[in-house]
């Protein structure tokens, strides 16, 4: 084995030989060869993420192939994003390991769906304390993943608007203590020691160009708002939502029918209607996955699908969706963006992160 990372080198023989099970839907006698590749994790918290295939031995005469991805989490409170112990945390680090545990998310009706769990499992280290955990599951890279086009948002959003739709039209949402509530107040409230620090970014020579007296000006009226925004998110209808899709976080399988295969299900959790959609608009700007002369465009076509799934769905339209979605995006792209923003602008510790995520330099 090739092996990149020692997380993945704790998995043992046993281990390998159920998971490859798993994927071949067989009981195999031997793992003959395992390769491994990283691949690019994004800013998760203590998240390395490989692609793993080899061949194995069965009852068959031949080898068999077999391919799968295998995510470990862990836990750093000193990473570029901190993370939780505490499973009621918005930042609970081991939620999406719980997530793929479930019943519920394995047997998603679609067209919204997650990619089929292999196994999971913790890794100890040498104190015997639970420090690490993995998932295996479904390799879904072959499917259609970014250069989306005009129709591929719409059409996303409409299967978006079906998964958050059945919750609001009677399903039964997961109960669970692990899954993330009232996730955006969490994620927002982490700029509030930040806030002092708005006139220092506006005299740096690059975060000043981000930090103008015009955005700081607007950025102090809309933190001060905030408990308002939340009131009133607070009063809408909840759904189940994924919150966290955008085109680096789903893959498009099969057609005509086709399916959205949702991965990274760490910020998972009740959230009001509309919310799903904050991450598609604000996160696909973000990344620079659509160019920015269509932005009204995308906005349109994400609304327009998410609505008419909620349709499909069963939920009578009113306002809720978009007033979800509006108020859902200013709070995550603007008053929770100080720590992002200010750990990505105000040193040159993460200069090298900006051209790894958004394909870009840093200028």
């Amino acid at each position: 084995m090739n092996g990149n990372g020692r997380y993945l080198d704790y998995l043992d023989d046993r281990s390998w030989l159920e998971i490859v099970g798993s994927v071949l839907n067989l009981e195999p006698t031997e793992i003959l060869t395992r390769h491994s590749e990283e691949l690019l994790s994004g800013a998760g918290v203590g998240t390395q993420v490989f692609r793993v295939n080899g061949t194995a031995a069965t009852t068959a005469k031949q080898p068999v192939d077999w391919a799968l991805i295998v995510k470990i989490l862990t836990l750093d409170k000193l990473a570029f994003q901190s993370a939780s112990s505490d499973p009621s945390a918005w930042d609970y680090w081991k939620r999406e390991w719980w997530v793929y545990r479930s019943a519920w998310q394995q047997e998603l009706p679609g067209p919204f769906v997650a990619p089929r769990c292999y196994g999971t499992g913790d890794i100890a280290d040498r104190d015997g304390t639970k420090e690490a955990a993995w998932i295996a599951m479904e390799d879904v890279a072959t499917e259609t993943h970014s250069g989306w086009s005009q129709k591929h948002f719409w059409e996303v959003s409409r299967h978006l608007g079906l998964f958050n739709g059945q919750y609001l039209c009677g399903q039964a949402i997961p109960s669970e203590s692990w899954l993330s509530r009232d996730w955006l107040r969490g994620w927002t409230e982490v700029s509030e020691p930040l806030i002092p620090q708005l006139p220092t970014a506006a005299a740096h020579p690059v975060a000043g160009r981000i930090f103008t007296a015009e955005i700081n000006k607007d950025l102090l009226w809309l933190w001060d708002q905030r408990h308002k925004l939340y009131s009133a998110l607070e009063h809408l209808p909840k759904a189940l939502c994924h919150n966290d899709v955008f085109p680096r976080n789903l893959f498009v399988r099969g057609a005509p029918r086709r399916q959205s295969v949702a991965i990274d299900w760490a910020y998972c959790g009740p959230a009001p209607i509309g919310q799903e959609l904050s991450a598609l608009v604000g996160a696909t700007q973000v990344f620079r996955e659509s160019p920015a002369t269509r932005w009204d465009d995308l906005e349109r076509d994400c609304v327009g699908g998410y609505t008419e799934g909620l349709r499909e769905a069963g939920w009578s339209i009113g306002d809720e969706a978009f007033t979800g979605y509006l108020l859902s995006l200013v709070l995550r792209f603007a008053a929770a963006a100080l720590g992002p923003l200010f750990s990505l602008t105000m040193t040159t510790e993460h200069v090298g992160l900006i051209s790894r995520l958004c394909g870009c330099s840093f200028d």
